[in-house]
């Protein structure tokens, strides 16, 4: 048995209770097992998991050192990979590269002399810049031009005049969510369809959904200085205005609505703010319960209903 097979077997019996017990089992299609895609709820069965349209899904995204950890559908897994984890690995790199960390690819860029700009790359070697312009991109002319505007600068005693901007393209709005989404997945793999049910979860899900357009008020946070390998979840139970399931994956801080529904996400982001000072920090102490680091599915809420 692979694990996507285990992680059926063990999940769907469970997925099932808590249906029966959220008055919800007459919508599930038989009296057999059935599988809840996390992210869309869509309810697969046994052979879904042989037919691979039930997918090992990575969280963080693989592309950013994540682990494999629950299991969702295909095509969540992949139009997410497309949609927003594309975006989070783009924007990881720009980073990477402010901060002078060997890159294993070069980025598009725009170097300027002269005024006259062209078309290149850029590269952090770790050590320094490797700049390049790219031919094909760029007229014959526009190149002359701009090496002579180089030469022209140097000839005279004052040193080249050169700038070049970064043009990778990436969304911050869609790299957050890919975020978000790695939170929202852990915080289930780590509690369980329990958690997820209830109806304060239900805007993550709408904004992961393939094609979404829908936001989300502001309940993610970066903090550069925290290490890029921790990974922690924590049910806060103090201050009490702030109850709520927080996530933490490298720089990235996610509060999600608690396991009692206490309030709603705006409600929870409403909080947020208000705790927020003048630089747009967050300067207070969380208490409450630590829950374990998921590498699989836990399923901790659902296990403790009767």
């Amino acid at each position: 048995m692979d694990k996507r097979e285990r992680w059926f077997s063990e999940g769907a019996p469970l997925f099932r209770q808590v249906m029966t017990r959220l008055g919800l089992a007459d919508r599930l299609p038989t009296d057999d097992l059935y599988y809840a895609c996390p992210c869309c709820l869509h309810a697969f069965p046994s052979e879904a998991v042989t037919a691979q349209v039930l997918t090992v899904e990575h969280v963080p995204p693989e592309a950013l050192d994540g682990k494999g950890m629950l299991l969702t559908c295909k095509r969540c897994n992949n139009d997410a990979g497309r949609d927003f984890d594309s975006h989070a690995q783009k924007r990881a790199e720009f980073y990477s590269m402010l901060s002078g960390n060997a890159m294993a690819r070069p980025m598009r860029a725009v170097f300027e002399a002269g005024g006259i700009e062209i078309n290149g790359e850029a590269q952090s070697t770790g050590a320094g810049w490797f700049l390049e312009g790219v031919v094909k991109q760029n007229h014959p002319a526009r190149l002359d031009a701009h090496e002579q505007a180089l030469r022209a600068t140097a000839d005279n005693g004052e040193g080249a005049e050169f700038r070049f901007k970064i043009k990778e393209n990436f969304s911050s709005q869609r790299a957050d969510t890919s975020w978000i989404r790695s939170a929202y997945l852990a915080a289930f793999s780590a509690l369980g369809w329990s958690y997820i049910l209830q109806p304060a979860l239900d805007p993550i899900r709408q904004r992961i959904r393939p094609g979404s357009s829908a936001t989300l008020p502001p309940i993610i946070g970066f903090n550069p200085s925290h290490d890029a390998e921790g990974r922690h979840i924590l049910i806060v139970q103090e201050p009490e205005e702030l109850s709520s399931v927080v996530v933490r994956i490298g720089p990235y801080t996610v509060f999600l609505p608690d396991p009692w529904g206490t309030r709603t996400l705006a409600q929870l982001a409403e909080s947020i703010s208000g705790k927020c000072d003048e630089t747009g920090r967050v300067p207070f102490n969380l208490n409450g319960k630590v829950v374990p680091w998921p590498t699989k599915p836990m399923y901790a809420l659902d296990r403790l209903t009767p």
